[in-house]
């Protein structure tokens, strides 16, 4: 017979502490036992119960509980025992309906990658703060890149941020931890002759490419999925509405990361140059302005080792990314004297504030010329062509009001 049989139970209700019971027995080794145990009414309308070695332990969990009840934050104990391998499952599952291939497929990079190794096996219920916390520092500690750790923490705290609203768990632990540092680097960029030394290294018509990505700063995707009906060569502008995007080999067509429709301005130059291109691509308005030297879509991984690097060896530049075009164009239009809420209207921001963030820098440049001209308009502002003072003539104004 084992040591800890229970003989002659006795519960007894515990004096002062309303929901507490103790229960008392003898073991076989004739040693007196005893434990407490807490009962309280969910709002499942059912009755829970746990035990405890401590009074002071019971207590608590009625504290906690009854305020949960009350606040109404309260969650059922065995909901809180979902594994977060099977709720981030299903929150992926209908996560994807709403948001682009690629999006989704980064989520699950995440969390095959660096959540679920760490945490799958955990019930909801059982995550701390300190253990996010924890997870994020060794993360850091690895050598994981302070991006990267900031977008598992962000797909961590959707997936329990869902649990919440589904009533699984009361809160997300994973708010309010403390994340490492983005560095603060500024936006790399190309003067425009560069820009036009890689286009005249491209064959055609992937210098039209890389020309409208440098001086009006489309996105990769967005300029491989410009299409015929794109283009509206009566204003002069495109129209960006879609974006392709290569998830899992094969290239998907979608919103633009914004998920916003915008018409930018086209030079004449570029103008001239498209609409001899449409020429060739044919009257289908669904026909894509650019695709690949095998008549497929273009892909940024073929683009990039096939086209780019080649061009910028050639042009005796330096090994960088294709994005570095848009960050050319964002500095070319703020040399040319754009405001910011022009730029963020070309470039495709969801906020000036936001362009200001990424291209301040730029703007700063320009502080010199704006003193000296606020400098002439004050001065040429504050007379008249009399020479007469524009605050003498509202003084006498109002004195004859009087």
């Amino acid at each position: 017979m084992s040591t800890t049989s229970r003989r002659a139970m006795q519960r007894q209700p515990v004096p002062g502490h309303p929901g507490v019971t103790k229960r008392i027995w003898v073991d076989v080794r004739g040693k007196a036992q005893h434990r407490y145990d807490a009962s309280y009414r969910g709002r499942d309308r059912k009755e829970h119960s746990a035990s405890f070695r401590t009074l002071e332990l019971a207590d608590r969990l009625l504290r906690d509980q009854r305020a949960a009840v009350d606040r109404g934050t309260w969650v059922s104990p065995s909901l809180g025992r979902t594994l977060l391998e099977d709720w981030s499952r299903t929150w992926l599952a209908t996560r994807t309906r709403g948001i682009k291939p690629k999006t989704a497929e980064s989520y699950a990079s995440l969390l095959r990658s660096r959540i679920l190794p760490t945490f799958g096996s955990w019930p909801l219920a059982a995550l701390r703060p300190s253990d996010i916390q924890a997870w994020i520092g060794n993360m850091d500690d690895s050598g994981v890149s302070a991006s990267r750790v900031r977008q598992a923490h962000v797909v961590l705290s959707l997936v329990l941020q869902a649990a919440v609203r589904e009533g699984i768990i009361g809160r997300n632990v994973a708010d309010g931890a403390e994340l490492p540092r983005l560095p603060s680097a500024e936006a790399a960029y190309l003067e425009p002759g560069d820009v036009e030394a890689i286009a005249g290294q491209m064959p055609a018509p992937f210098d039209l490419f890389v020309r409208l990505l440098g001086t009006i700063g489309l996105r990769f995707g967005e300029g491989a999925a410009l299409r015929r009906r794109s283009v509206d060569s009566l204003r002069a502008r495109l129209v960006i509405e879609e974006s392709a995007a290569e998830v899992r080999g094969e290239v998907i067509y979608g919103p633009t990361k914004s998920h916003a429709i915008r018409r930018v301005p086209l030079t004449s130059g570029l103008k001239q140059a498209i609409d001899e291109l449409i020429e060739r691509v044919g009257p289908d308005p669904d026909g894509l302005l650019f695709r690949s030297p095998g008549g497929g879509p273009l892909r940024h991984s073929n683009f990039y080792h096939r086209l780019w690097q080649p061009a910028l060896r050639r042009a005796g530049l330096p090994r960088v990314g294709v994005h570095v075009l848009r960050h050319s164009a964002a500095a070319a239009l703020i040399a040319s004297g754009a405001s910011p809420k022009a730029v963020q209207s070309i470039l495709g921001h969801r906020s000036a504030a936001f362009t200001l963030t990424v291209y301040g820098h730029l703007f700063d440049a320009d502080l010199d010329d704006v003193a000296t001209r606020l400098e002439a308009t004050i001065v040429n502002g504050v007379r008249d062509p009399r020479g007469i003072s524009r605050i003498d003539q509202a003084s006498a104004s109002a004195r004859k009001g009087r």
